[in-house]
């Protein structure tokens, strides 16, 4: 027995020599994985109005925009889905179709409301995703909010009254971080006011559904398609850097 434990240290310290051994060679020969910061936010030291007009500058000089057709196209082909399918971003459910989804099953959703948009706003892809039929019916043109009863719901989504009695939408808890950061995007680059009360709730939504590599691929994506990102996805604290959208 005692031969036994005398083996296994003498092989624990064997093992113990080689890694010091190879792990000062690596170091010495500049083998070992480098630090990597990670990439700074844009115009430090600006907020506000000045942070604003400055990302709407960047983003005016690489912004594509898109006809309603090429929009459509690369939403259900590209950036949400593949031909085949795509995910329903209320819901969750999947939308099957062949290459483009037919008016009752699948939809284009607009995050901001059409009947507020500008027309160069109503074809980009940031705030454009997939809806089944029942959630954009639903949806409507309310203000996004957290609701007290539910007069509609479905995969985790829902409609109804606010504290202010006022109906508003909801979104799942998994993806209301992704329509909070495409609001902060079309208000920022069209110049558009979010209301107080609304901006609040999406503020609150950020900060509980932080952005994923989900986020982060579509919006990778989105800028193959139109050659603008979305800044807010890319680097969430900007958010924090503006008082007031």
């Amino acid at each position: 027995m005692r031969t036994r434990h005398t083996n296994i240290a003498r092989v624990a310290v064997v093992l113990l020599g080689a890694c010091l051994f190879y792990g000062g060679l690596a170091e010495g020969l500049d083998l070992v994985t480098p630090h990597i910061e990670p990439e700074r936010e844009p115009h430090p030291g600006l907020r506000d109005d000045k942070l604003q007009r400055a990302l709407r500058t960047d983003w005016s000089a690489e912004h594509d925009q898109l006809s309603y057709w090429q929009a459509r196209k690369s939403l259900f082909n590209e950036v949400d889905g593949d031909g085949r399918e795509a995910e329903g971003l209320y819901t969750g459910e999947t939308i099957s179709y062949y290459s483009q989804p037919l008016p009752n099953k699948g939809l284009m959703e607009h995050a901001w409301p059409l009947t507020r948009l500008p027309a160069e706003a109503r074809t980009d892809l940031h705030h454009l995703f997939p809806a089944i039929p029942e959630a954009r019916g639903a949806r409507v043109n309310l203000r996004y909010g957290d609701v007290l009863v539910a007069v509609w719901s479905r995969g985790g989504s829902k409609a109804g009254p606010s504290t202010g009695v006022k109906p508003v939408f909801e979104v799942r808890q998994s993806r209301r971080g992704d329509i909070a950061r495409a609001m902060f995007y079309v208000a920022t680059m069209y110049d558009l006011e979010i209301p107080e009360s609304e901006e609040k709730v999406l503020r609150k939504w950020h900060a509980s559904d932080a952005v994923d590599r989900h986020e982060r691929n579509r919006n990778e994506r989105v800028e193959r398609a139109q050659s603008s990102n979305n800044p807010f996805v890319d680097h969430p604290g900007l958010v924090d850097r503006i008082s007031d959208f």
